[in-house]
């Protein structure tokens, strides 16, 4: 085995998309991105659909990109394990779901259901939330509460007024955007918020949301930063009720999960419940003890298990917006770090307007990883930067060209430290988004993920000149998935590939 270390870096976010005025990387046209792909091993991955687990067409993630990644297999996903179980009917006699009803129907009181109210299949899915509700009418609950987190990010904006027609507007008693109830950055202000909007104890009385979320627009924000605000009679979740939190996804959720479901929460102080059943759809952290509708498909040997059995040291880099994917998620949905594996967080910057600061903390990051490349310290190192993905879901044109502009100049750096030693870089991604944020049909800015491959880049002194066969055609002629990216780092390690990936080294087609 070699201690060679292996660089792994993510541009969340950043796809192949054409060439054309719809893809502002073509637009920005950055040389050190450029001149790597004219002179080094370049070819394309999927990222999206049955490549990664999800329903064929469906549009990958960041959670599901980076869980692939590091479990170097196709591991069923969430949303077409839930969806499915709904069309063979185990959904309605799940023992979880029908335990939140059977207490809500005991204690006389309500099943509360919580999540993103989306389409984009994501974070939380509108028809498994209509399903919910068929399934507690048919269990014959007393009373029906929702809690809605306004999308308009994964989402096209201006696309909550659709959603909201298609649910029992009777049954909402909270809504508010995803800023407020879906908050992942620490930002615990938000989530305080949120958490005493849904029992009652903050926000504003409506009777009709659809004026509040039209307001919006003229001050160029979407549903996803609605204030907190109450409905119906303003009374939220009571004692003896039940709460299901319906995301599927469990980052951005877990911060809300957590001030309902956590023993000894003390981020903020709150509502004092003696006889509230809580569940998840899914495990949304090794320190929630609550009930799991829907438990995860074991994954057996990630790439950061394997390295750390073989004693090789590891640094996992990311601003905080992302810090989960390169640990929970890159881990198989473990928390806790593997022997001689190190996390550095960057801390995000607290700001409701990402497209004001194009370059994020790109440039911190880059500083601690080539702080990392030259004093050896690692075998293995996975960044990201999050620049791609969060600017694209803005709608901001010029701050998607801005960004592309701050990944080239880091890039820049980069590659001048990895070809002045013995390093060994890999550059993909985990979805596409970047690439497309003007739709071809419509003309309309698009600020959800899209379909598209990924490229990837693998860089070494020796490798320079060689260029693999599709180079001119990345779009449409892709030579493997996500989950080939860990049994082409082990094979760079000189590592063997455990039986439980399923994925395949690339070196033999791009190092022929």
């Amino acid at each position: 085995m070699t201690k060679r270390p292996v660089v792994l870096i993510i541009f969340d976010g950043f796809g192949i998309g054409a060439q054309n005025e719809s893809n502002p990387i073509h637009v920005a046209n950055p040389q050190n991105l450029k001149w790597l792909g004219e002179n080094y091993p370049l070819t394309s991955l999927q990222a999206s659909g049955i490549s990664v687990g999800l329903p064929w067409g469906e549009v990958g993630n960041s959670e599901v990109g980076h869980l692939t990644l590091g479990a170097g297999k196709v591991v069923y996903q969430y949303y077409p394990k839930i969806t499915m179980a709904i069309e063979d009917g185990s959904f309605y006699t799940n023992p979880v779901l029908k335990a939140a009803c059977d207490h809500a129907k005991q204690n006389n009181a309500a099943v509360n259901f919580a999540g993103l109210l989306s389409k984009a299949n994501v974070h939380a899915s509108l028809q498994h939330l209509q399903k919910l509700v068929q399934m507690a009418e048919q269990e014959g609950v007393p009373r029906i509460k929702l809690h809605l987190f306004c999308d308009g990010k994964d989402s096209p904006p201006h696309t909550a007024l659709e959603f909201l027609k298609q649910i029992p507007m009777d049954k909402v008693v909270s809504i508010m955007g995803r800023h407020y109830g879906m908050n992942r950055s620490d930002h615990w202000e938000l989530t305080e918020r949120a958490y005493q909007c849904m029992t009652g104890q903050f926000g504003d009385i409506t009777t009709d949301p659809v004026p509040l979320i039209q307001e919006m627009y003229p001050k160029n924000l979407s549903e996803e930063f609605l204030p907190p605000h109450r409905m119906g009679d303003g009374k939220g979740i009571e004692d003896g009720d039940a709460l299901v939190f319906f995301n599927f996804r469990e980052d951005s959720i877990l911060q809300i999960a957590e001030s309902f479901a956590l023993p000894g929460f003390d981020k903020f102080a709150v509502k004092p419940f003696t006889n509230l059943y809580v569940a998840t759809f899914t495990r949304y952290s090794e320190k929630l003890s609550c009930p799991i509708a829907f438990p995860a498909d074991a994954v057996e040997k990630p790439l950061g298990q394997v390295l750390a059995e073989n004693g090789f040291t590891q640094l996992r880099l990311a601003e905080s917006y992302k810090h989960a994917h390169v640990t929970f998620f890159f881990n198989g949905h473990r928390e806790e770090p593997y022997p001689a594996e190190y996390r550095v967080l960057i801390p995000s910057l607290p700001t409701t307007h990402p497209e004001e600061h194009p370059e994020l903390m790109a440039a911190p990051i880059t500083d601690r990883l080539l702080e990392a490349i030259q004093n050896r310290g690692f075998d293995f190192v996975l960044v990201n930067y999050s620049n791609p993905d969060t600017i694209a879901h803005t709608g901001n044109y010029d701050a998607c060209l801005e960004t592309v502009k701050v990944l080239d100049e880091q890039l820049g750096r980069i590659l001048k430290v990895v070809l002045a030693t013995d390093t060994i870089l890999i550059l993909t991604s985990d979805h596409g988004n970047l690439e497309e944020v003007i739709s071809p049909v419509t003309g309309e800015f698009e600020t959800q993920h899209d379909a598209n491959p990924v490229p990837f880049y693998m860089v070494a002194k020796e490798y320079k000149g060689r260029k693999f066969f599709n180079y001119s055609n990345l779009l449409h002629e892709t030579t493997g998935v996500l989950a080939d990216v860990a049994p082409t780092i082990l094979e760079l390690l000189g590592i063997p590939k455990p039986a439980e990936m399923g994925g395949r080294s690339l070196l033999k087609d791009l190092l022929p």
